[in-house]
């Protein structure tokens, strides 16, 4: 009696395939539980570190939604290892236990977020949006005789960054070419905004170097101009020319520099061929990181603060200029006049 060989027998087939349907549902299966679980647990964090908001799997308690928040404050916030800070969560956390809408957390947030970050740090409510640029709130380079005088000011990421940089520097470079020998750089009234159009508006005066260092407790993170780009700081921008001048710069600032206004101060702070005049700035020197919340609110948290060239470290306290007078034209004319620049008198 022979037997006979070959391939298997359909039935014993269909078993083998139904048990490895069956296992490899089961993998996907796990799969998708273990996935679940993980956005369940971790999505806020995960979400936060990689698209600037968290993730919820469902809409969240009001006291997830708060503590989700404090979280990320305690991990990012400058001050989130002090005392204050530590203080303020206890409090924050028993307040918010007992919520009935994520509105009814908000004030709690916002103290957070100034326990965390300071006062450059706050909760921005859903629907609040920003102003709208004023037509008139243009950069310009103005051009008259050998002092050339560039007016920067305040931006933001939503504006055309690289309109702003075309608006000064190939004028700033033609100017410079011709019988320009000096530069006013105006900061007067610059609360700030998208640093990195400003910088690269103004690289042409600034060498290739690390003109500023955002600092934390734990290691400082540089901004760099290279050749006529920017990176490290804002959007990454890069202004359409190719020189570099060493001229005379007077920077001028009163009470409304702030922010990256003040960034664009201590940028030049400590330059040879640089002063500052005018007025104290506004004091939010500092970096900020911004994330918003599935409701429409965003998060401004300072992570950071600004470290010039000089060593020194700036934050909440007024940048003092080279020079306080509150004749800032004037006084800047006089010093570049020292300089040589022959109209500035």
């Amino acid at each position: 009696m022979s037997t006979k060989t070959g391939a298997p027998l359909p039935a014993a087939e269909g078993r083998r395939r139904s048990r490895l349907l069956r296992w490899v549902g089961g993998i996907i299966a796990t799969g998708l539980v273990v996935g679940l679980a993980a956005i369940w647990a971790f999505g806020p964090t995960i979400g936060t570190a990689l698209w600037g908001r968290p993730v919820f799997l469902v809409p969240p308690t009001p006291e997830c939604y708060a503590t989700t928040v404090f979280d990320i404050a305690g991990r990012q916030g400058i001050y989130a290892g002090s005392e204050l800070f530590a203080v303020a969560r206890a409090r924050a956390e028993e307040a918010v236990a007992d919520a009935d809408s994520i509105a009814d957390t908000y004030p709690h947030i916002d103290a957070i977020l100034a326990a965390a970050g300071g006062k450059h740090s706050t909760l921005m409510l859903p629907g609040v949006v920003p102003k709208e640029r004023q037509a008139d709130l243009i950069p310009t380079v103005e051009s008259g005789g050998q002092v050339v005088t560039v007016i920067l000011p305040a931006t933001d990421a939503s504006w055309d960054g690289q309109a702003y940089v075309d608006a000064v520097a190939p004028a700033l470079v033609e100017s410079l070419r011709g019988d320009g020998c000096a530069v006013i750089l105006d900061l007067r009234g610059n609360t700030g905004g998208d640093m990195g159009p400003m910088l690269a508006a103004v690289s042409p005066l600034l060498p290739d170097s690390d003109v500023l260092w955002f600092s934390t407790p734990l290691y400082d993170t540089p901004v760099t101009i290279t050749g006529n780009s920017v990176r490290g700081g804002g959007t990454p921008m890069s202004a359409q020319v190719d020189e570099k001048f060493q001229v005379p710069v007077a920077v001028l600032t009163d009470s409304m520099t702030g922010s990256s206004g003040e960034v664009i101060m201590l940028a030049f702070r400590g330059l040879e061929n640089s002063r500052s005049f005018g007025g104290p700035t506004a004091g939010y020197a500092s970096a900020n990181t911004t994330i918003e919340m599935p409701d429409g609110a965003s998060i401004l948290l300072t992570t950071a603060h600004n470290k010039a060239r000089t060593g020194e470290i700036f934050g909440e306290n007024p940048v003092e200029p080279d020079r306080v007078t509150v004749s800032a034209e004037r006084a800047a004319r006089e010093w570049i006049g020292q300089q040589g620049c022959g109209d500035a008198d």
